[in-house]
């Protein structure tokens, strides 16, 4: 991996340091963050060294996508049938799940190159993928990684394991997500995780081999929770238990369990998260297309949970579901106050507390010894970024501009709005060729 300097760049570090540097520069190789400080002082410790010009854009940590489906990548291409949907079981039912039977391992490729690279344009550098291809199970999440290292993405990748074809599609589910995990522990870019669709779609005998295996590898769990209120009463019937109180006893909830939703959690089920350390994913704009009501931000914010932010296959851009999140968050509470510290610290702080505990190298800051994970955006603050000012320069201006150059591991991925070594052209005749599929 080459070395260079990143200069004449408005530095925003995240993470722990929470700095701001005027006319900053960075110092990578080897895909790590080496060094970083004012540009003068850095030029003179590194003469000649080969420069990436920033022209005075903001630079900070990428994006992270702690929440999506890759999968789902084609199928805005195929309509709902009108009266085929009247609540959202329909719509997973009578849309969604058959869609994902339909894919291939081809098309599971095609349909994650097609999400990373609308990803990478919108500054993410990190994907948090739950995968379902029912029919297809059997290296899908390799089909997966495939994509994630041709690109040049980070991610972390899970299967979602569902009983709805039956047990034993399930264990096969369960087997294929063990082997990736396994194989993936230790790679640069890709590494895996659990996943479950739902605990309510995974037996007690299924779930104990997964607590085990979490126990075993320390690889983590993500699932969906609470999105509607049909959850506990659903576990109450079968299980004799509310949601949160099945994963608490079998020993996923922690520090590695990623809460997708989280929507209709009350208080007590907030103080058994904070409790167990886990982590909730908020996907706004996929609550608010599916109806379901909107999360409790402000709780959680109260008690300290450690938040991130997810597309759930809907948008590539999580700086669009932050301020799609904060005008949701002012509207609940009428007040123009609200939200833009609450959202704006989620952004700085979601790589530290959250993707840290799952990736091989330190992301979502930038500090000596971080990957170099990093994004420019098209703004250009004409007075200096503070303390008093940020979270307005955060959510009103940068949130709201572009990214120009998109840099993962080291590697530019993106400079000057236009994709660096993908072929753009070859990915739009593929994706044409393996959309058909849902046809």
């Amino acid at each position: 991996m080459e070395e260079y300097l990143i200069v004449n760049a408005n530095i925003l570090t995240f993470g722990i340091t929470d700095k701001y540097i005027e006319d900053g520069a960075i110092h990578v190789a080897r895909g790590v963050i080496l060094e970083y400080g004012k540009r003068k002082e850095m030029e003179v410790k590194n003469p000649g060294m080969k420069t990436l010009d920033m022209g005075g854009k903001i630079v900070m940590p990428g994006f992270i996508d702690f929440h999506n489906h890759l999968y789902s990548g084609f199928f805005q291409n195929v309509p709902i049938k009108l009266g085929s949907v009247k609540n959202y079981s329909d719509f997973m039912t009578n849309y969604w799940w058959k869609l994902t039977d339909k894919l291939s391992s081809d098309g599971i490729f095609y349909s994650a190159v097609k999400g990373i690279t609308n990803a990478i344009k919108s500054g993410t550098t990190t994907i948090f993928n739950l995968h379902s291809s029912p029919n297809c199970v059997e290296d899908s999440l390799n089909d997966v990684a495939d994509a994630f290292i041709d690109t040049g993405m980070r991610g972390v990748v899970a299967y979602e394991i569902s009983n709805r074809q039956g047990d034993g599609k399930a264990e096969k589910m369960f087997e294929t997500n063990m082997e990736f995990v396994e194989e993936n522990g230790s790679h640069p870019l890709v590494n895996g995780m659990i996943g479950l669709y739902s605990v309510n779609e995974v037996s007690d005998q299924l779930l104990s081999k997964i607590a085990g295996f979490n126990k075993r590898t320390g690889c983590g769990i993500m699932l969906h929770l609470a999105e509607t209120g049909d959850d506990d009463e659903y576990s109450i019937e079968h299980f004799r238990k509310y949601t949160i109180d099945r994963l608490n006893d079998h020993g996923l909830l922690n520090a590695k369990t990623l809460i997708v939703g989280a929507n209709n959690l009350d208080e007590f089920e907030a103080d058994v998260l904070l409790r167990t350390d886990a982590n909730v994913v908020l996907t706004p704009s996929s609550s608010f297309y599916k109806g379901f009501q909107f999360p409790p931000i402000d709780l959680y914010t109260q008690k300290n949970i450690p938040l991130g932010f997810g597309s759930d296959g809907i948008a590539p851009s999580i700086s669009g579901e932050a301020s799609f999140a904060n005008r949701l968050f002012k509207k609940k509470f009428r007040s123009f106050e609200n939200g833009n510290k609450e959202i704006g610290n989620i952004i700085i702080n979601s790589g530290s507390r959250i993707a840290n505990k799952f990736v091989s190298r330190r992301v979502g800051e930038i500090r000596a010894g971080a990957a170099a994970d990093l994004i420019a955006v098209d703004y250009v603050p004409e007075l200096e970024i503070t303390s008093e000012n940020l979270y307005t320069n955060l959510i009103y201006g940068i949130m709201h501009s572009r990214v120009d150059t998109t840099i993962v591991n080291g590697k530019i991925l993106m400079k000057d709005f236009k994709l660096v070594e993908l072929d753009i052209e070859d990915i739009i005749q593929n994706c044409k060729k393996f959309a058909k599929e849902f046809e």
